[in-house]
């Protein structure tokens, strides 16, 4: 009897990743794309646009190098609802930039749990997203009880940058739980300086050729 049992395996690491990410599409009824926190670690993307880019359906527009704006399923960017756990993210288009498009380059890819990408549209979802609706889930403390902290450096080396031509990054995440593991507390920041420009033009005003030249004849 003893030989026919079996000890408890717990699978952690990019297998348990993988699994996670297939209990998405399986539990959800339309078609869904989800990368987990244990890939983005993994991949040397600096932002949530680069992560999702390894998403199939999923391209990226960049600026200064960088991914910014996601488009699915042939979608431009301004196409997709972005939520942050089920709540709408609100949108801040740039100098030469219009639309409702949403700018992922200004969100990094450290402490976050999730970022599921829903292709097809459900009554579960809020409306809004014809594209697709992208959700970013956050890690949350009692999921894994106790205390977890991690911290990460890196740099980028940018040719466009004039006056640093190397820029550090740093990521910190710290997580614990209280009164036992009922309630819970995480932090995450990130932090980065680039120096940049925006290149673009925009038009204020015009006139006619032919009202000027009416004009100087009279």
């Amino acid at each position: 009897e003893d030989e026919d049992e079996i000890e408890e395996v717990v699978v952690t690491g990019i297998r348990s990743s993988l699994t996670k990410a297939a209990d998405y599409k399986r539990d959800y009824d339309g078609v869904v794309d989800a990368i987990v926190a244990e890939d983005m670690g993994k991949f040397p993307d600096g932002n949530l646009a680069e992560a999702l880019s390894r998403l199939v359906g999923v391209a990226i527009d960049r600026s200064n190098i960088e991914g910014s704006k996601v488009a699915v399923r042939g979608f431009g960017p301004e196409f997709n609802l972005v939520t942050l756990n089920g709540r709408q993210m609100p949108t801040v288009p740039g100098s030469y930039d219009g639309g409702r498009s949403f700018d992922f380059g200004a969100i990094s890819a450290h402490g976050f749990e999730a970022v599921q990408v829903f292709k097809t549209p459900t009554a579960k979802l809020p409306t809004g997203g014809i594209g697709s609706t992208i959700n970013i889930i956050t890690a949350k403390p009692l999921n894994l009880p106790g205390f977890g902290a991690s911290f990460s450096a890196s740099a980028v080396a940018d040719t466009t940058d004039t006056e640093n031509g190397l820029t550090p990054e740093f990521d910190l995440f710290v997580t614990d739980t209280f009164l036992d593991d009922r309630l819970g507390l995480s932090f995450s920041g990130s932090h980065q300086a680039r120096h940049n420009r925006e290149e673009g033009t925009q038009e204020i005003d015009w006139f006619n050729s032919a009202t000027v030249d009416l004009a100087g004849r009279m």
